[in-house]
């Protein structure tokens, strides 16, 4: 993969995880377990997908 592409998908992974972690602040300030719980596994994933990104 191009370093330009990488560097797209990482940009876009990062405005996600943005989004997931306002999401997350969200359920959490209205004691929504369930809601708060996904948006937790999503920031791993997307972590995830960062990582691997970086590593390969």
């Amino acid at each position: 993969m191009a370093d330009l592409q990488q560097l797209e998908i990482t940009a876009q992974l990062l405005d996600n995880l943005s989004i997931a972690v306002r999401e997350m602040e969200k359920y959490y300030n209205e004691n929504n377990n369930e809601n708060f719980i996904k948006s937790k596994k999503e920031i791993l994933e997307i972590q995830n997908k960062i990582s691997k990104i970086n590593m390969g």
